[in-house]
């Protein structure tokens, strides 16, 4: 069992947002640390520009929230809480990519394995039950442990791969284009087809 490393936390941290105080999500769901929901029952002002500090619940909206779910905290909310929510929600993530069923003899790196957890964070456990996920786990070729050479038609073929795998929520580009870059770090192939261009 594999477990997230740190450039698979720091990317996602740097495309999460961060607040100690409650804000609103997207949607308008009340979260708080680094995109943890706190419910997905109540609506606030939706944050329609990616900075939490855009879309904070006044402190009054905040404690009648912690008050009503018995939450047992309120905003603000200390940094160690914070820490334990990520480490939390990652879990399920982590948990996704550990049970995905590779080719025989076939293992992620550390970067394969942190872009996966970062797209399965982001995009839920059924983004890697995706075909184009899925098609590129079953090409031995783009894992570390296949025994090369590659020639370069299958290093191609691994990029073009990776670029369709993480072709996943238009509205989410650069965030894809680094999950991509992360997975090919280190292998004989790049990341050369931006996100959405095939």
């Amino acid at each position: 069992m594999a477990n997230l490393g740190t450039g698979g936390a720091d990317l996602i941290k740097s495309h999460e947002g961060f607040s100690l105080k409650f804000y609103g999500d997207p949607v308008g769901y009340p979260t708080v640390g680094w995109g943890h929901l706190i419910t997905d029952t109540k609506k606030y002002t939706k944050n329609t520009t990616g900075n939490p500090k855009d879309s904070l619940l006044t402190q009054a909206q905040a404690d009648a929230l912690s008050s009503s779910l018995n939450l047992g905290y309120t905003s603000p909310i200390s940094q160690s809480k914070a820490n334990t929510f990520f480490t939390e929600d990652t879990a399920k993530a982590v948990s996704a990519v550990n049970k995905l069923s590779l080719p025989t003899g076939m293992s992620l790196t550390q970067s394969q394995f942190d872009a996966l957890v970062s797209l399965t964070f982001n995009g839920g456990p059924g983004v890697l039950t995706t075909n184009d996920v899925k098609t590129m786990l079953a090409y031995k070729q783009i894992y570390s442990s296949f025994q090369g050479p590659r020639s370069k038609e299958e290093n191609d073929n691994c990029s073009k791969l990776v670029s369709k795998a993480f072709s996943y929520d238009r509205n989410l580009q650069r965030r894809r284009n680094e999950e991509a870059n992360l997975f090919c770090k280190g292998m004989g192939y790049t990341h050369k087809y931006p996100v959405y261009t095939l």
